[in-house]
């Protein structure tokens, strides 16, 4: 009687494949993580001039930040300013004419509102990184412009006069200090009309 020889089934060549598989896997595997340990020759140091020009760039990046956070102050500045001007304007030029805050209707309500909303604009554009070049003149600015809202405000007469023309040379030191910056639109640069004494 002949031996009986067991064919393998299909499921043990399929399972002999997966070994041979994983076997192969394991050896890339093994070859991949021997090949990322070896070392690399050279050094870690900067090709000669790469760190001076990166310096250069960084430099000059910072520069312009700065250059443009004084631009954008100094814009905000003027337009603030055109409207300041123009509600303070009308107000003193009626007070000048009655010389009775009773008899010049809400101008001076609107005027103060023009004041407290272009300060507070300007000092939304005094962040951190403005020069101090015309960072100073507007925060003296903010502070002159807080001052004439407040004599309004007590609805002074013959101290108007007195802080009308430190804040109007207060105006006029910002609009200086911005003239390296942005060019100064016509008629702003005028002075602005005082109580006569």
């Amino acid at each position: 009687m002949r031996g009986v020889t067991a064919r393998p089934g299909p499921g043990s060549i399929r399972s002999g494949r997966r070994v041979a598989g994983a076997v192969a896997g394991l050896l890339v595997t093994v070859g991949a993580l021997t090949a990322c340990t070896q070392q690399v020759s050279g050094s870690g140091v900067a090709a000669p001039g790469e760190v001076a020009a990166y310096r250069s760039e960084v430099n000059a990046s910072a520069q312009a930040a700065v250059h443009t956070s004084a631009v954008e102050l100094c814009r905000q500045s003027m337009t603030s300013m055109v409207l300041m001007v123009r509600g303070y304007n009308s107000f003193i030029v009626q007070l000048n004419v009655t010389h009775d805050y009773a008899k010049i209707g809400d101008l001076d309500d609107k005027a103060r509102a023009s004041l407290i909303a272009g300060a507070d604009q300007i000092r939304n554009k005094l962040v951190a990184g403005v020069p101090e070049d015309v960072a100073a003149p507007a925060r003296a600015f903010v502070d002159s412009t807080g001052r004439l809202e407040g004599a309004i405000r007590r609805k002074e007469l013959t101290k108007l006069n007195e802080v009308a023309t430190r804040w109007s040379a207060d105006k006029q030191r910002v609009l200086g200090a911005c003239a390296t910056y942005v060019p100064t639109p016509p008629g702003l640069g005028t002075s602005t009309p005082a109580r006569p004494r």
